[in-house]
């Protein structure tokens, strides 16, 4: 196969996914946007102060839920591996049996997390964060735990039609929950068309109902897709297999604990940002413009990383049916071309944040104070953005070969061995705030990408070399 066939390759089961995730971080995006908005230009109330306030609540909030939900949904992507072996193969009937018990395990995952987030909300309070955002960050969070299980139980849905290398259906159930998530933000939100108005805490309804919609609309269209329903006329929660759980939860659990440890350490220098070294007002105010800056510029990076997402299933998926088939030559090959792509389209995201980061933050807030140091944190985000994508892929090519036990090792050592410490150092000690955090995450996700690169060759080149 050659190189221009496996980029083709790799865009149809790409773009979709891509589609699907732009989609998925936009429901973060609109949220900030439009609590940003709070007080100034969507909102018939003025008030600066409001949407500095805002913003700070939804960056905490944010950051103790997202921390969780991504154990809960890297947990959830050792399925589509393991539909993509069995589907190159077409044993339709061990697809359906390891969506059953991955359905299970979702779910009562998404449940422990939601015990998790309730009973340690009272922690806020201990984090030296402005009480006043505190006590706007305990409501939104409290609703947008709610929107746990129905989103596990989308994403389990969603692995098992990805996983079938069907990825249009789960891009449309994402669009229209989005379009639905606009509408009642903009109701909730600022009190428009007869809906009370409950600023942040109105994002998080407009979050939970257009998740909901999602599951269900994506449940309805897979039933009516051929390939999809077919499997799903095999699911039976009759014959629960322990052999099963172990090898899903073998898979799950490492692949889990890397999407924590990189998304924990981003939670973790919201923490870092919004550190108050004084009772003072003057210091609170400070704290409140660090952590609205560290929220718009982690959103927009957040968007391109979730946008190579699309790249990192379509390595996981392509690696799956080729380790299915044995075929470990064009196994690599079908790995590096899409690390190729993640570099080029990182590149280019890179550049562009460069090139307006003076203008992207003004999307979300009008802010001089906020904009100012946002546009700064754009910067080191384009240097990292190389890093980030790379390491990204490779962890999916890896997992698509079933190695997730060292990668996620690996991925502790970058971020709360080396990312953390340093930022919290340049942070706190050096009074760099924001900055300094990160600077921090930088260096993590440099070595990170480094760590992975060397072991995929390694991986591959053994592979190759057993099966000569």
């Amino acid at each position: 196969m050659t190189f221009k066939e496996h980029i083709k390759r790799n865009l149809t089961l790409a773009l979709p996914v891509m589609i699907t995730q732009a989609g998925q971080i936009s429901v973060n995006i609109i949220d900030t946007i439009m609590v940003g908005g709070l007080g100034g230009k969507f909102d018939n109330v003025k008030d600066e102060g409001i949407s500095k306030m805002a913003l700070a609540a939804t960056s905490l909030g944010n950051s103790m839920f997202f921390a969780v939900l991504v154990f809960a949904f890297g947990f959830s992507f050792a399925l589509s591996p393991l539909v993509a072996a069995e589907d190159a193969t077409g044993n339709k009937k061990n697809v359906a049996n390891y969506f059953s018990h991955s359905l299970i395990l979702n779910i009562t995952l998404a449940t422990l997390l939601f015990l998790l987030i309730t009973f340690a909300k009272p922690l806020l309070y201990v984090m030296k964060q402005p009480e006043d955002v505190i006590n706007m960050t305990i409501p939104y969070l409290t609703i947008m735990t709610f929107s746990m299980i129905p989103l596990m139980i989308f994403q389990s849905f969603r692995q098992l039609s990805e996983g079938l290398s069907l990825t249009i259906p789960v891009t449309i159930a994402t669009i229209l929950g989005n379009v639905i998530n606009i509408a009642l933000n903009y109701g909730w939100i600022y009190g428009n068309w007869g809906f009370p108005r409950l600023e942040v805490a109105g994002a998080a309804w407009g979050t939970l109902a257009s998740r909901l919609f999602m599951t269900l609309f994506l449940i309805i269209v897979l039933w009516n897709f051929k390939k999809t329903r077919e499997v799903l006329k095999l699911v039976s929660f009759r014959n629960i297999q322990k052999s099963i759980f172990l090898k899903i939860s073998n898979i799950g659990i490492p692949t889990a604990l890397t999407s924590f440890f990189e998304m924990s350490a981003f939670s973790m220098a919201a923490f870092v940002c919004g550190y108050t070294f004084t009772d003072s007002l003057m210091d609170q105010e400070l704290a409140k413009v660090n952590l609205a800056a560290h929220q718009i510029a982690i959103n927009l990076a957040s968007t391109t990383f979730m946008m190579c997402t699309g790249l990192g299933v379509a390595a996981t998926v392509r690696i799956g049916n080729q380790l299915g088939l044995r075929d470990y030559k064009t196994l690599k090959e079908a790995g590096w071309s899409c690390i190729y792509m993640v570099i080029t389209f990182m590149f280019i995201c890179g550049l562009l944040f460069v090139v307006f980061r003076h203008d992207l933050p003004t999307i979300y807030v009008e802010n001089p104070e906020v904009i100012k140091l946002a546009a700064q944190l754009l910067i080191i985000a384009s240097l990292f953005q190389l890093s980030d994508g790379v390491q990204l892929v490779v962890l999916g090519t890896l997992r698509g070969m079933m190695d997730v036990k060292i990668p996620s090792l690996l991925t502790f050592i970058a971020y709360w061995l080396i990312a953390i410490p340093i930022g919290t150092i340049l942070a706190i000690y050096f009074e760099m705030r924001a900055i300094g955090m990160w600077i921090g995450l930088g260096i993590g996700l440099t070595i990170s990408a480094l760590m992975l690169l060397y072991r995929y060759h390694q991986q591959t080149k053994k592979l190759i070399k057993d099966n000569q």
